[in-house]
């Protein structure tokens, strides 16, 4: 069994710094603590458990540990261990997980350091027993964990008993009549919201109703993810009843209704786990429960306070409280049966017809515009078609003699092709008009929808690529150790493809066999579209380019030449050649713990934060991608010149133009082009990427082709096509660098050509 002066020797300090380090005596430099930290997690050091006893009965320190300052159940509890412990003589060292597990597992070292007299903790990551194991039950700290259960861990527990709560809520709409109740609580990995679950099961089942899956969602209990769970509810217009397990997700769904024209206790019955309060304004036509989390907060620090007392004879013991509501009569009325009526003369005339590109934002879109139906009575038909295949359809479509769409979505770089033949209406007058509010965009999203000083369209997305990457393990000193042992400077997300090359091999485990992730990055590819952009912003970087200013071919240079090369060694950090792999599965793999870095697009920024939260695997961190030359990532829609639904067009423009309707876009997980989110003190905490997309609109590059009014637009995809060549043949035929660039060049100026490019040469100087 390793000692104290094994310890100091490992870290190469004095027994006496680690004795002030562990009982806190005297201040320790970080980095010394944080060498003496290393090292008994190392050697499984275990302080004396009597010595500690002693050293700590006069502490008077309590750490507590909560998630989200904003969280106002959590808050009350807090309320309540203050209240208790301040008459008890202790003094609170507070700290805030954010619901981060490696944040918890650095605050919980902090205190353990400090030598705390004991911890009251609402955990973050109930799954890491081995963790409270070495660092709380081995150094014999007294602990109460709070509303999540930590797993095989014996440990005091106090928590307000949430099944049987969930259950009598679920029996009484069951015994009103109530057919299809949805259940939206937060993530399963925590015992509070599993026993809900569970509570919301039995009671189907002891009434003999089946249970559907899909009416659970999880969320990370905030009002936004409430509302975005709700609106994305299979079978959302047969639900008669949501129970949710806090009022922040209440709310949330309380304001998704406005979008879906249901009206709180009449249309739907809403019920929540409520703080017994006797003020109700923000939770009107909501059924609340009536927990006591103040009380809570009491009984946790009671009970630490009996183990900090009585640390040899106290057994360690689980406290369940139930909500009041089950001792009083639920208000919920009978429900009412839901009736459609048949030819609603609001909505009887023909739809406006919208074909969009699949993306998150157009699901978005599709899903609010019901509430665009309901303000004007124009009902709306959106069909999706894959990136790849839209343009053509766009061009299909406008071929027929009579066209099946009024507006289409279309790419930023088809912009001018678009004009040039005529596949896109001039709105120029709508939006110099006074129906439509110009400030209510980004001009660069904006300018996005101008050819030639006139406007063919309205924003609907605006983005970039930006580089995701794993915060926690970025920050781990363990880790940064070993980097800079490798590379001799500090491990930081990569300012060069230099850097972003060395970073990805140290986290590619064939080049690293200690690397936390099996690949450093993945790169998608499997269509041109994608795989153009990851070329793109390589040869951007380095002062690549493919014409000059006079719209003379430029492949085959020494900077493209670079750009390729480092293109090649990044692919030897990825799992599946870019060719097979889609934006999807680089997205999954980086929330999987697969990879430790991406780029990708900012509009995938919430799916990423949200899947990495709900796994439970660390954190997500946000910065430029190397170089800074992201590709601008926009989308427009646009009018069919020929519709006959202009004036329809116009006002679905101005609705999607709104303030309330741009924030609903990002909640669900939307890219908005429009300045209103990026506003929003509440979004830019929730969503930190936004403050980053909205500097990188400075230094986009657009992906257009060459332009001359005396030329014919080249087709941006048959531009990409020939650049993703270049790869192809490299990777594919064995092709130099060199040999695939001559070739590029030579299909390229082939290209361009047949275009009308370069002008004759007594043009040019």
């Amino acid at each position: 069994m390793a000692t104290l002066k094994d310890v100091a020797k490992d870290a190469g300090v004095s027994i006496a710094t680690v004795s002030c380090c562990l009982s806190g005596a005297k201040n320790v430099k970080p980095e010394t603590r944080a060498r003496i930290m290393d090292s008994i997690e190392k050697l499984k050091y275990i302080p004396n458990a009597s010595a500690r006893n002693l050293k700590t009965a006069d502490s008077k320190k309590i750490g507590i540990i909560l998630t989200d300052i904003d969280d106002y159940y959590h808050a009350e509890i807090f309320k309540g261990i203050s209240s208790y412990l301040q008459n008890k003589g202790y003094s609170m060292n507070v700290a805030f997980s954010n619901n981060s597990p490696d944040i918890e597992c650095d605050k919980i070292d902090d205190f353990v350091s400090s030598n705390v007299s004991g911890l009251l903790i609402i955990t973050a990551q109930p799954q890491n027993t081995d963790f409270f194991t070495a660092r709380i039950k081995n150094y014999n700290i007294p602990a109460v964990f709070i509303e999540r259960r930590p797993d095989n861990l014996n440990t005091s527990f106090v928590s307000f008993d949430n099944a049987k709560t969930t259950y009598y809520l679920t029996e009484n709409l069951i015994k009103k009549g109530y057919q299809n109740i949805a259940l939206i609580t937060g993530s399963q990995q925590f015992s509070s919201e599993s026993e809900a679950i569970s509570g919301y099961r039995t009671a189907l089942q002891d009434y003999e109703r089946s249970m559907n899956p899909d009416l659970i969602q999880t969320t990370n209990l905030t009002k936004e993810e409430g509302f975005k769970a709700f609106l994305t509810l299979p079978l959302l217009d047969q639900v008669d009843a949501v129970i949710t397990t806090s009022e922040n997700i209440a709310q949330g769904v309380a304001e998704a209704c406005k979008i879906h024209g249901s009206v709180p206790s009449e249309d739907i019955q809403i019920l929540t786990f409520g703080e017994e309060s006797w003020n109700r304004v923000n939770l009107s036509g909501i059924i609340h429960t009536s927990r006591t989390a103040f009380t809570l907060g009491t009984k946790a620090a009671e009970l630490l306070m009996k183990n900090i007392e009585s640390p040899v004879l106290f057994e360690e013991k689980t406290l369940l409280f139930t909500d009041e509501i089950i001792h009083s009569s639920l208000p919920v009325p009978q429900a009412r049966k839901k009736i459609s009526v048949p030819g609603n003369p609001l909505t009887s005339q023909e739809p406006l017809r919208i074909l969009m590109s699949d993306l998150a934002t157009s699901h978005a879109a599709k899903l609010l515009s019901e509430n665009f139906t309901r303000k004007t009575g124009i009902p709306v038909k959106i069909d999706f078609a894959a990136q790849n295949i839209l343009l053509s359809e766009i061009v299909e479509d406008l071929g027929r003699s009579r066209s099946h769409y009024d507006i289409y979505m279309y790419d930023i770089p088809w912009l001018q092709y678009l004009v040039q033949n005529g596949l896109i209406a001039d709105i120029t007058d709508y939006i110099e008009s006074t129906d439509f509010n110009p400030d209510a965009f980004f001009p660069e999203n904006l300018n996005n929808c101008m050819f030639d000083k006139r406007y063919y369209g309205i924003p609907i997305v605006g983005g970039s690529q930006i580089l995701f990457y794993r915060q926690d393990l970025f920050e781990n000193r363990h880790i940064q150790k070993d980097f800079k042992k490798m590379f001799r400077i500090p491990l930081s997300p990569p300012r060069t493809w230099t850097e972003f090359n060395g970073i990805a091999s140290f986290f590619t485990r064939k080049y690293n066999p200690d690397s936390p992730t099996p690949y450093g990055t993945s790169m998608a590819g499997i269509v041109d579209e994608a795989l153009a952009p990851e070329i793109l912003i390589r040869l951007w970087s380095g002062g690549g380019k493919l014409w000059d200013k006079y719209n003379r071919v430029c492949m085959n240079t020494p900077e493209n030449a670079q750009a390729f090369g480092s293109i090649l060694k990044t692919l030897n950090y990825i799992e599946t050649s870019p060719f097979d792999t889609d934006i999807s599965q680089t997205v999954y793999d980086f929330c999987s713990g697969k990879t430790a870095m991406l780029i990708t697009y900012s509009e995938y920024a919430s799916q990423i934060c949200q899947s990495i939260h709900n796994n439970i695997i660390g954190r997500v961190g946000y910065e430029s991608i190397p170089g800074k030359t992201p590709a601008s990532v926009g989308w427009n829609l646009g009018m069919n010149p020929y519709t006959a639904h202009s004036r329809e067009c116009s006002m679905y423009f101005q609705w999607l133009s709104q303030k309330d309707i741009s924030i609903y876009m990002t909640i669900l997980d939307g890219q908005s082009p429009a300045r209103a989110p990026y506003s929003s003190h509440e979004l830019l905490k929730l969503y930190p990427w936004l403050e980053l997309t909205e500097k990188s609109f400075e230094y986009c590059r657009k992906r257009t082709g060459p332009y001359s009014k005396n030329s014919l637009i080249i087709p941006q995809s048959r531009i990409e096509t020939t650049l993703c060549s270049v790869l192809k043949s490299i990777v594919n035929d064995g092709l130099s660098i060199t040999e695939a660039l001559d070739n590029g060049q030579n299909e390229m100026t082939a290209l361009f050509k047949s275009y009308g490019y370069p002008k004759p040469l007594h043009f040019l100087p």
